[in-house]
């Protein structure tokens, strides 16, 4: 009995670890920090708590307590992201994400992104090459169905977070009620 223990959490451990450097999530989380997806949940959570702290203010809540719930904010958006890897499996292998990744991380993608219009003729050939490639023809067809499925995500995750929030600010004894 004392064997089967041990091989049962010896087992448990090696899923774990090997669960913890999957290179497929591994790889997905990357891209999601390299085309703007983290940036953007980022973003959504500083604006979620700028309407909280004005929907409280009348309550005098202490910075030091608005800091304790934003101190979270990476710890929410890695939540995020490893959600979101569930959506993308659906629709690339490892391979696709790695090419994404490498188009990503191009001088191409880099100033297309920040002023389209200095794209010379040699990086603008380079996107089109990358979106006529096996990857970016999926990218292109799953972009309505990988949309759908990361906005239900989203809307979830945020959901949840706000109601965490409030929860938390409520135990703290602040509540809008």
């Amino acid at each position: 009995m004392k064997k089967l223990l041990i091989v049962t959490f010896l087992f448990i451990c090696a899923q774990t670890s090997m669960a913890q450097t999957d290179p497929y999530i591994d790889s997905v989380k990357k891209y999601l920090t390299i085309n703007g997806t983290q940036e953007q949940y980022e973003g959504a959570i500083n604006s979620m708590f700028d309407m909280l702290k004005n929907r409280f203010k009348d309550y005098k809540i202490p910075e030091a307590i608005w800091n304790e719930l934003e101190g979270d904010k990476k710890k929410h958006v890695e939540d995020v992201k490893a959600i979101l890897v569930s959506a993308y499996k659906a629709y690339f292998t490892l391979n696709d994400i790695k090419n994404m990744i490498v188009f990503y991380e191009s001088d191409a993608v880099k100033q297309m992104r920040a002023d389209k219009a200095k794209l010379t003729d040699t990086q603008r050939q380079q996107i089109v090459n990358f979106y006529d490639s096996d990857t970016g023809l999926k990218m292109i067809a799953s972009r309505d169905g990988l949309a759908k499925i990361e906005g239900e995500i989203s809307q979830q995750w945020s959901g949840d977070l706000y109601k965490s929030v409030l929860n938390k600010l409520a135990e703290k004894g602040y509540s809008l009620n």
